[in-house]
């Protein structure tokens, strides 16, 4: 594999998780859960398996939930022609309540949760997929997940 084969799928890799994060946080569940393998696993506090388990859990989310994932810190390692793992760190800000359903700015006092994302990426169909991802957090303000 060549330096440039390599940057490429760095590259597209990265892509994954800032696509994972923005549509997620524009709650545009249906193509989020297309950048998932066939048979990959989420994890971000409830296992679900399965791009279809992935895609129905992802819609149960509140639609009173404002969120921004920030992701900083990506870093992904090639390990064969078909497979890369990745991490990256996490600044979650979060509101929860009837404000988060206008356009208006919510007020808040800081990150909801800090954390990381561990990844496995798979080449599907000649295309690169998240087939693993799992959350953990280091930080977490108890305030900002609690259902109102």
């Amino acid at each position: 594999m060549t330096d440039l084969e390599k940057l490429e799928i760095e590259r597209q890799c990265e892509k994954l998780s800032i696509s994972y994060a923005r549509l997620l946080d524009f709650a545009q569940y249906d193509e989020l859960a297309e950048l998932f393998t066939i048979n990959a696993v989420l994890n971000a506090g409830v296992p679900l398996a399965g791009r279809e388990n992935i895609r129905l859990g992802l819609n149960e989310r509140p639609a009173k939930l404002r969120s921004r994932h920030v992701l900083t810190n990506i870093h992904t390692e090639i390990l064969d022609d078909e497979t890369a793992k990745g991490i990256s760190y996490l600044s979650l800000y979060r509101h929860i309540g009837d404000e988060s359903l206008t356009s208006e700015v919510v007020e808040f006092d800081g990150p909801a949760a800090i954390g990381h994302y561990s990844d496995e990426f798979r080449l599907e169909d000649a295309v690169w997929k998240i087939h693993q991802r799992v959350l953990t957090m280091s930080f977490r303000n108890p305030k900002y997940f609690a259902r109102r």
